[in-house]
């Protein structure tokens, strides 16, 4: 592997990184920052839960993270996979606790982000990012599953 290859590999994850961190601090314009102009985010199932574009990942990241007092997100295990010298596909595993604003127990989750990535103008950024979940507690809204 060149070394070119390992510096994109080390991108990509610090791009996994920054959005979990962004997320637990609740810095939604500098998660969406993270996405490319015409990206597509899938956070849960059905219609409301799909973001196409930076302006609307970072509405429904506010709308998603108002309902928490915080978070905690935890992503291990990443694979991250080339498509020639701009694109990329990767999976991370995700254990992520939430307490929320309203009175309820705390919500926690297991699952899987899948991503494709792109290199534009120098910086990794999501293409796409879909959470699928293998496991969840005290949620009140469906996830999409793992396949």
């Amino acid at each position: 592997m060149s070394m070119d290859r390992i510096e994109d590999r080390l991108a990509v994850a610090d791009v996994v990184h920054a959005y979990a961190e962004g997320v637990d601090d609740g810095d939604c314009a500098r998660v969406a920052s993270l996405f490319a102009p015409d990206c597509v985010f899938r956070a849960f199932a059905g219609p409301k839960g799909e973001a196409r574009g930076i302006a609307e990942v970072e509405k429904l990241l506010d709308r998603l993270l108002t309902t928490f007092r915080m978070t905690s997100h935890h992503v291990s295990n990443s694979r991250i996979a080339f498509d020639g010298a701009d694109r990329a596909a990767a999976t991370t595993a995700l254990h992520a606790w939430h307490r929320f604003v309203e009175e309820r127990p705390d919500g926690l989750l297991w699952g899987r982000y899948v991503d494709t990535f792109v290199r534009i103008d120098g910086s990794w950024l999501f293409a796409e990012r879909e959470l699928r979940i293998a496991g969840e507690s005290e949620f009140p809204f469906a996830w999409i599953p793992m396949r």
